[in-house]
């Protein structure tokens, strides 16, 4: 990275100055993203834990439970808990895909910013075609 850097500078200090300041807005966006998708992560699995220990209580003592005729009411449990699980992933979506989008405007931004600077760079003079993509 330092040689190119290096070279873009040769070529245009002024476009390399202006991505280089854009560069630390990307990757701070990107980290939410990426805090956002793992934090989340580790709560579903508590989450499924949970429910899956339900499941192996009532396989464990299947016997038990049907003698007593408790099958409706480990089965009851057992959704509940995969319902709260469901609505939870459902509003968790939102805020990832909210974070996903931020950061990924951001990337779009940057370009934007970066063409929109180098076309007047361009028409300043200071700056060839050639220049700008090299």
């Amino acid at each position: 990275m330092g040689l190119s850097v290096i070279i873009s500078f040769i070529y245009g200090w002024e476009m390399t100055l202006l991505i280089l300041s854009i560069a630390p807005i990307l990757a701070l966006t990107g980290m939410i993203e990426a805090t956002a998708m793992t934090g989340f992560a580790n709560k579903d699995k508590q989450e499924f834990k949970r429910a899956g220990k339900v499941a192996t209580e009532a396989v464990g003592n299947i016997r038990t439970i049907v003698s007593l005729t408790r099958e409706k009411a480990f089965e009851q449990t057992y959704e509940e808990m995969l319902q709260t699980q469901h609505r939870n992933t459902l509003k968790k979506a939102q805020i990832v895909g909210s974070c996903y989008a931020f950061s990924h405007a951001f990337v779009y931004f940057a370009y934007a910013v970066g063409f929109r600077f180098g076309v007047y760079l361009i028409q300043a003079g200071r700056m060839t075609p050639e220049g700008m993509f090299m």
